[in-house]
């Protein structure tokens, strides 16, 4: 495999567990969705978080670490991907919010 390849999956696997745990942080907290399509969106916004700001920009803050031949800023990925898992499962709420109260009025 190599170590591109390794590295995308790497942090996909991580944007994958952050966007889970936004969606479960929200729901818990705010009365979230919680079922498995829940976390679609979450995912999606980490995992373009962590790609817009820490690899396509290559905006790097903090320690960086090898891997995979790669230096890596780990500590800034997880908290961008976290922020952006966050944001997306805000979103995701406030949407579905308006949905369930445009519907119960209808």
């Amino acid at each position: 495999m190599s170590p591109q390849y390794a590295l995308f999956l790497t942090l996909t696997a991580l944007a994958v567990a952050l966007g889970i745990a936004a969606t479960q942080v929200v729901a818990r907290l705010a009365g979230g969705p919680r079922t498995i399509l829940a976390h679609v969106i979450p995912v999606l916004t980490a995992f373009a978080t962590m790609g817009a700001l820490g690899h396509s920009l290559g905006a790097h803050f903090g320690p960086t670490v090898p891997l995979y031949g790669f230096e890596v800023s780990l500590p800034w990925d997880m908290a961008i991907g976290l922020g952006g898992g966050l944001v997306g499962a805000g979103v995701q709420l406030a949407v579905v919010r308006a949905l369930r109260g445009r519907s119960r009025s209808a």
